[in-house]
């Protein structure tokens, strides 16, 4: 008990000047023989394997009550990841927001903060898929607005102080989490972002933006110089391994982290499943993709 409980509280890695390799595990193609179990096991198996090879984070999507997809819920698959690894950061998401409760989800992720040691990232979204609200019965309409007042509570509830909410959407009284999470004030909070309203909103409530276009992270930047925001929370772009090893690609990236004003902390994510195919991405592939990561910290002055 005593070399688990080692384990489990061994610090974890940020990679090197700020730059990350993230990998998104998102599997869509039906289990094979074994079933879920079996894809299950050879997530855990591919995450290890990756936090090995130098990894930094690994995103664990959900998308519940969407026909293909593999991980309805990404929280327990976190809590058994927290426990089979010792340095890579875990992230959960993007999770609904407004699907849930914000205590219940705050109180989730200081409980796996906890479990992995103070490993835990969390990125938020308003939830693109019709069916999840439908599946739960939640009104999709105001999405917004309940995003913004759950990220609002649950920073609040990880202050350690009670708290008291009189929102529009949640009403609570004198309540408090316990144990805090590991990491103060919180986990860091990533939103996944696309339109131009939802990076905007990023940017305005000081988290991290997870984008899949490079004119995301333009607009974010802008918008935080708007605001008279100096630094910038973590900024994510996300890539499929083969574009971004191209050299066009490799370019991109450089681009992207020479026009900052300032140095920023940023993240290579890349898909774990391969395209068109069942299997994960092979080592040769991670290999190269964390050497791309060193030269682009060094293009970037880091």
């Amino acid at each position: 008990m005593e070399t688990s409980l080692t384990r489990i509280r061994a610090p974890s890695g940020t990679g090197p000047a700020g730059v990350r390799l993230a990998l998104r595990y998102d599997p869509r193609p039906a289990p094979g023989a074994g079933g879920v179990a079996a894809l299950y096991d050879a997530l855990l198996a591919h995450v290890v394997a990756a936090e090995a090879s130098g990894v930094d984070l690994v995103w664990i999507s959900e998308r519940p009550f969407v026909p293909g997809a593999q991980i309805p819920a990404a929280l327990p698959l976190c809590a058994a990841l927290a426990v089979c690894t010792l340095r890579v950061r875990l992230g959960a998401g993007p999770l609904a927001l407004p699907l849930y409760h914000p205590l219940r989800v705050a109180e989730d992720a200081a409980t796996l903060d906890g479990l992995s040691g103070g490993r835990i990232e969390l990125a938020l979204g308003l939830g693109g898929a019709g069916q999840a609200f439908t599946g739960f019965g939640v009104p999709s309409r105001g999405r917004g607005d309940r995003l913004e007042e759950g990220i609002a509570l649950m920073r609040a509830a990880w202050s350690g102080e009670p708290v008291s909410f009189d929102g529009r959407h949640h009403t609570v009284s004198d309540v408090s989490i316990s144990p805090r999470p590991v990491q103060r004030p919180g986990p860091p909070l990533w939103v996944g972002a696309t339109a131009d309203a939802a990076v905007c909103r990023a940017a305005r409530l000081g988290a991290g933006l997870l984008a899949t276009k490079t004119a995301a992270i333009e607009s974010f930047r802008e918008e935080r110089r708007a605001l008279g925001l100096r630094g910038s929370p973590r900024i994510a772009l996300e890539r499929e391994a083969a574009a971004a090893l191209t050299a066009g690609g490799r370019d991109e990236l450089a681009r992207l982290l020479e026009a900052a004003e300032e140095v920023e902390a940023f993240d290579l994510v890349i898909s774990a499943e391969l395209p068109l195919s069942p299997g994960w991405i092979e080592a040769r592939q991670i290999d190269a993709l964390l050497e791309l990561r060193l030269r682009l910290a060094e293009r970037a002055g880091c």
